[in-house]
């Protein structure tokens, strides 16, 4: 009997390409994600240096991307907009797009439809495919959980892009170190009561430092218009007898973002304004609870996440259904601790 000839492998489906020197990226709504990507955009630059990038973003979004001069433009939607809504402001742009990445289903991605964009990529995530033309799949082997920015950096990689370069993670020049200690205090999380620290303890904190060093001055930031964060500010501020300034309801993200610039370190919760310093540059002390800081801590070295990892963390959870054991076992010495090492980072000259 003859020997059968060796099997003609399948050929590879061909790579995915860019296609267009146009391209918008809509911005993922929940603003830590919006963080999270925005090393990918830088990626995207430097893998197509002559394109038309703009970023499509929520109007509460501007101030993070107006940091980045890698755009060539940034597309605002009011908050909350409908996919109608955000078509009409795309028409209404002198530019006509060529290609549109999407990272999650939403609004934004059915706008890039209805304006029809020739080419429409993203995740083949449920609710986002048909808005698509083109699905970028990354197969990932099992492992360790892994940071919520390689979500994004894979994407431009799997597109043939030099991803994970050091100078993709480089936050904006941060302002020289004030004269003084200045230190930013966030005491409310927009994740829920169970990612606050008890602010007993916050207090405690602030005592020390203040002992420890002359003349600090103390500010409580918000930023995100949350009104459970207005309210603990508040309270944190009333508990305080040190002299502070509290802005968390009066600035909006922009004038919080300015002021972080010209800070020597934050004290925060895990929430937004931990990754609105860390997009700034700012060296912070972050305190986790329910969440998993290998997936979703601020970017960079200079955050410093403090946790006591117990044996039902990470729940994800708004609220602790037991005795809200990860936030109180973290203890003032831990986070003094870390908040010392910010300050050195930020006044090492």
């Amino acid at each position: 009997m003859s020997k059968l000839p060796d099997a003609v492998p399948c050929p590879e489906k061909p790579p995915l390409h860019l296609k267009g020197g146009y391209l918008c990226v809509a911005a993922p709504v929940d603003f830590s994600e919006a963080c999270f990507s925005v090393p990918a955009l830088r990626a995207l630059r430097s893998f197509r240096p002559q394109a038309t990038l703009c970023v499509l973003c929520p109007e509460s979004q501007v101030a993070v991307w107006k940091t980045l001069g890698e755009l060539n433009g940034i597309i605002v939607y009011p908050d909350h907009a409908s996919a109608r809504q955000i078509a009409k402001i795309l028409k209404s742009e002198e530019l006509e797009f060529e290609s549109a990445i999407s990272w999650e289903a939403g609004e934004a991605a059915k706008a890039f439809a209805r304006v029809r964009i020739l080419q429409r990529l993203g995740y083949p995530a449920a609710g986002l495919g048909r808005y698509l033309t083109d699905t970028v799949e990354v197969v990932l082997s099992p492992g360790p959980i892994t940071h919520r920015v390689r979500h994004y950096l894979n994407f431009v990689r799997k597109l043939g892009g030099d991803a994970f370069v050091k100078s993709h993670f480089e936050p904006p020049p941060l302002a020289p170190a004030p004269e003084v200690i200045r230190i930013a205090l966030s005491p409310g999380s927009e994740y829920g009561a169970t990612y606050q620290w008890p602010l007993a303890k916050m207090k405690e904190v602030v005592d020390g430092i203040d002992a420890r060093y002359t003349g600090v001055e103390w500010v409580i930031l918000g930023g995100g218009g949350n009104r459970a964060c207005g309210d603990q500010a508040a309270e944190l501020e009333a508990m305080l007898e040190v002299e502070v300034k509290n802005y968390a309801k009066e600035w909006d993200r922009e004038k919080t973002m300015h002021a972080l610039q010209h800070c020597s370190a934050l004290l925060a919760c895990d929430g937004e304004l931990a990754h609105l310093a860390a997009h700034v540059g700012l060296p912070a002390a972050v305190i986790f609870g329910p969440n998993e800081p290998a997936w979703k801590r601020p970017l960079g070295k200079q955050s410093l996440v403090v946790r006591e990892h117990v044996a039902c963390s990470p729940c994800y959870l708004a609220r602790c259904p037991l005795d809200h054991r990860c936030q109180n076992d973290v203890t003032v010495e831990m986070v003094v601790a870390a908040l010392e090492a910010a300050l050195a980072v930020r006044h090492s000259g």
